[in-house]
């Protein structure tokens, strides 16, 4: 051991070299009774060690985060089949359950008597300007409208604009659409999930008015961009994050050309989610800015015909669990109120104070 040390050359890394030759010297020989260099001398090498482990089991940790975050969190079938082919299955139950025809003709003609013209109807509720006796009112209200996005039960309570969506699905079914009740009764087979990312989604978008960042000039709502529903993708524990809480639509002519053009509106790539869907639009949101929290985000396939549309309502990591666009999720129908803050009130023959969008 003295001849090799005596040979030893002095670089920067023949210097570390020595260091764990030394040390494995003086730990091997028998004769060594320094405790206190030895204490020492396995400081040091746990310094050497630890300190590349430690950043290799940040990245580790951040690797598996982000496969577990993209990947199916079970081993369940996963649903493959072609947009659309899944809800006409929905339209198809709905129409062989004709004994439900009764009871839903029976509430939309109730609607139709007791609602009054949308024209008619207040286009929000200005919670800045209320006196302090409503104030308190309209934070009740505001309350019902966020436990109703929740669970959103009825049909007849939607804008004209949400049900002639579902009007249309049905005639692309091959089904008869001048069959009220078959609307309402497709909407009722939807899972609690599905009818509240279809209220959230729609109801945002009909309430987000395109505007031309060139010439200002208005190019519609958002809900214009939409020829055709697809699919209602809800809660689905077998399928990613980027497969849930949103809506597969066919766009209309000309709506990337609106959106490439919209103020408010970022394009990107979509790089690791959304995969089929790599051209991105997301509505500007800033955390911890009420009102503008909330988001939409358009994924559109590379030929602008199909669209993936959700609402981001979170930022940094949670941004990437399902429950960002799950507008039932903690807080989450709060920053949707906060954005898209439009909705009216009317009492049913039944003496019920519902939401009406």
């Amino acid at each position: 051991m003295a001849i090799l040390l005596s040979d030893w050359r002095y670089s920067s890394s023949d210097k570390r070299n020595f260091g764990f030759a030394r040390a494995l010297a003086i730990l091997g020989s028998p004769s060594t009774k320094n405790q206190g260099q030895i204490q020492s001398l396995k400081r040091d090498l746990r310094l050497q060690v630890e300190v590349p482990m430690y950043t290799k089991l940040v990245f580790i940790f951040g690797f598996l985060t982000a496969i577990i975050l993209a990947e199916p969190v079970s081993c369940e079938t996963v649903d493959r089949r072609t947009p659309g082919q899944a809800l006409c299955g929905t339209v198809q139950s709905a129409a062989d359950q004709t004994r439900l025809g009764a009871d839903a003709n029976a509430r939309l003609r109730e609607a139709e008597i007791n609602s009054p013209p949308e024209s008619e109807l207040p286009a929000a509720f200005p919670e800045e300007n209320a006196t302090r006796a409503g104030s308190s009112n309209l934070r009740t209200d505001r309350k019902l409208f966020e436990s109703l996005l929740v669970n959103w039960r009825f049909f007849e309570d939607l804008s004209g604009r949400q049900r002639l969506i579902v009007s249309r699905l049905i005639s692309r079914c091959g089904f008869d659409a001048r069959r009220a009740s078959l609307a309402a009764s497709v909407f009722g087979q939807l899972n609690p999930s599905q009818r509240a990312s279809f209220v959230g989604v729609t109801h945002a978008m009909l309430h987000t008015l395109l505007i031309d960042r060139d010439t200002e000039e208005p190019l519609g709502d958002a809900l214009e961009l939409v020829d055709e529903l697809m699919d209602i993708q809800g809660e689905n524990g077998a399928l990613p994050s980027d497969q849930q809480f949103q809506l597969i639509v066919r766009l209309a002519p000309d709506s990337q050309h609106k959106l490439e053009h919209a103020v408010n509106f970022e394009q990107g790539e979509n790089h690791i989610f959304h995969k089929d869907y790599p051209i991105s639009f997301r509505q500007f949101r800033k955390m911890g800015l009420i009102g503008q929290e909330a988001g939409l985000h358009f994924s559109l396939t590379r030929d602008g015909n199909l669209a993936q549309i959700h609402i981001d309502y979170r930022f940094g990591l949670l941004h990437l669990e399902p429950a960002n666009s799950d507008v039932r999720a903690e807080g989450n129908h709060q920053r949707h109120a906060d954005r898209w803050s439009k909705f009216s009130l009317v009492i049913r023959p039944a003496r019920v104070r519902r939401v009406v969008l």
